[in-house]
């Protein structure tokens, strides 16, 4: 098969499909969609030859969830993210990257309270976006890491999340705890307010872009 970029979008209620959506169109690869929580995981399997990159999107799931869909996707992504598959894991994927790397998530609040919103959020200089930068980002959580996994970095904070973003060292791993890849129709599907100009959506879908970039240059 073609080299091509796997999107997972592992919701338990609603596909994120306006999301995917936007990844498509801007893609330089072709794109293949797979919703493991709904319907396991055969579309993923026939996929997987040729993979160039995964994304895994958020999910109303926690990675600590004792679900067989779980299982079976944690132990298909673990070995292709230690082999050198380009990864990016957007709040629940950031979560479960940091999981299956060895990291520690757990709740923000003890009585499991939600953020939801617009939260400004600063990044240190990286490869994937360039030099340092701060920008707004759409949320919506309950977990977050709290300990990044063994030779990852923390490489973005906000007063409310100390690790808004994780990458690693030497391979092609990064998380964001935020929604870089958010819509309004995404908003709307998770009852996140949001009111504003969608443009302030650029900044995030930015950050998705320079790994959809990456992925493309890796592939050749």
């Amino acid at each position: 098969m073609r080299a091509h970029l796997a999107v997972i979008d592992p919701g338990v209620r609603v596909p994120e499909l306006d999301c995917y959506n936007r990844m498509s169109r801007r893609s330089r690869l072709p794109t293949t969609y797979h919703m493991p929580a709904l319907f396991g995981l055969d579309s993923l399997i026939r996929a997987e030859d040729g993979i160039a990159g995964v994304v895994v999107l958020g999910s109303g799931a926690s990675v600590h969830d004792p679900l067989p869909w779980q299982d079976a996707l944690s132990a298909w992504l673990r070995p292709r993210m230690t082999g050198g598959t380009p990864f990016l894991g957007l709040c629940y994927g950031h979560q479960l990257g940091a999981h299956l790397l060895g990291g520690e998530v757990g709740y923000l609040f003890p009585d499991r309270a939600k953020l939801v919103g617009m939260r400004e959020i600063t990044f240190d200089a990286n490869l994937l976006w360039g030099e340092a930068v701060a920008g707004r980002l759409m949320v919506s959580h309950r977990e977050t890491v709290v300990r990044v996994p063994e030779g990852c970095d923390v490489v973005a904070t906000s007063p409310e999340v100390a690790v808004e973003a994780f990458a690693h060292r030497e391979l092609p791993i990064w998380g964001f705890q935020a929604h870089p890849e958010a819509t309004p129709s995404f908003a709307q599907n998770n009852n996140v307010p949001f009111d504003e100009d969608p443009a302030v959506l650029g900044f995030g879908h930015g950050l998705v872009d320079g790994f959809l970039d990456r992925v493309a240059a890796l592939a050749g």
